[in-house]
């Protein structure tokens, strides 16, 4: 079985908030961060070239979550995916994340979980109010 290597990478210093809330709910050992365009001489290319170079197909699979799909950060990655063979994972949610980590999926598996409803942002006084028992007034 490959070593698996995970990189958070997103606009700004999102990546190390999830990576803080992640150290805190499960463990963030073996993530690496990229917060970007947080300095003036950020170059995403560079970045991303950075992350291929040190990565090893042979003996590593590697897992990116990107913040915003359609996003710079995520079409840059969306771009190395002609060149190299990873995954990428994008609209991430810590949700995502912590199950990623503490679960080991499988291709197939994160697959059926991104699908499913499980990972979806929730309008809660929605779903509270139709819940039985509930006040309607919240």
């Amino acid at each position: 079985m490959k070593e698996r290597k995970i990189v958070i990478a997103t606009h700004g210093t999102l990546a190390e908030g999830f990576r803080s809330a992640l150290k805190i709910i499960a463990t963030d050992e073996g993530v690496e961060t990229y917060c970007c365009y947080t300095t003036p001489d950020f170059n995403l290319d560079q970045t991303i070239q950075k992350i291929m170079d040190a990565y090893d197909e042979e003996t590593q699979d590697l897992y990116v979550f990107t913040d915003l799909y359609g996003g710079s950060v995520n079409n840059g990655f969306v771009n190395a995916l002609r060149n190299h063979q990873f995954h990428l994972i994008t609209n991430t949610t810590l949700g995502v994340l912590i199950d990623f980590i503490l679960t080991n999926p499988s291709q197939e598996e994160i697959e059926t979980k991104l699908n499913s409803n499980d990972f979806k942002a929730v309008y809660c006084n929605t779903a509270l109010v139709n819940i039985e028992g509930i006040e309607e007034d919240l």
